[in-house]
């Protein structure tokens, strides 16, 4: 059963940042919700930016890990994939030009693999691990069109991520067991999400916590 959907707010801390983001992106409700428009004319659709960053860092559960999770209202059902989300340890602020510095900034990259200590999962069926791509299960193949659901990440004490469907694991991936280094999880960590499938709107839950295993037991 998909449990009962919570009516989310602005009064939150955590909120989207306005620079820097993907073309063509807005953000509404004191920032807490990103809406993707259409590509320009003669632009290829896969080669725009649609990343968008938390302004503050995420915050730390004692005992859990980091935590955030969204509201997908709007996507194209038609999409081979509708997003990847995750979390980076570079402060997004280091690709907004400072005025009272002469050095430019560096440029904004097109993809959260392109951004140093960066971790996603999503897309079709892929990990991109800072930088490293690996294949995953496909997160939301049981998505159904028009249907409004919740999705959650967490990067836990481990420094492995957890991904949450309806506040059920749908993924557990431990960087170890692939050779990779696990997340710094001593580090702030800002959250990630990269709309490049179908995705058109999604709203920050600000209340959320992480999920319990008492949840899924209710569930089932």
């Amino acid at each position: 059963l998909t449990p009962t959907l919570p009516t989310t707010t602005t009064t939150m801390s955590l909120r989207f940042r306005e620079m820097p983001c993907g073309a063509g992106m807005t953000f509404a409700r004191n920032n807490t919700q990103l809406k993707v428009g259409k590509p320009e004319e003669q632009v290829i659709a896969k080669d725009t930016c649609k990343m968008a960053l938390s302004e503050e860092n995420i915050k730390k559960f004692v005992g859990v890990g980091h935590w955030y999770e969204l509201q997908v209202e709007d996507f194209s059902g038609a999409a081979s994939n509708i997003m990847a989300l995750g979390f980076t340890s570079t402060d997004p602020s280091v690709y907004v030009q400072d005025e009272e510095v002469e050095e430019d900034c560096p440029e904004f990259p097109g993809k959260p693999s392109n951004i140093p200590r960066t971790y996603v999962a999503g897309y079709a069926r892929s990990c991109y691990w800072d930088g490293e791509r690996v294949e995953i299960v496909p997160l939301l193949k049981d998505i159904k069109p028009y249907k409004i659901f919740r999705i959650g990440v967490m990067a836990t004490l481990t420094g492995c991520m957890e991904v949450y469907l309806n506040r059920k694991q749908v993924l557990s991936f431990d960087p170890g067991l692939r050779g990779l280094e696990p997340i710094n999880t001593d580090e702030p960590l800002w959250a990630i999400i990269d709309c490049a499938g179908g995705l058109r709107k999604a709203t920050l839950i600000g209340d959320s916590v992480p999920p319990n295993g008492d949840e899924e037991e209710e569930e089932e």
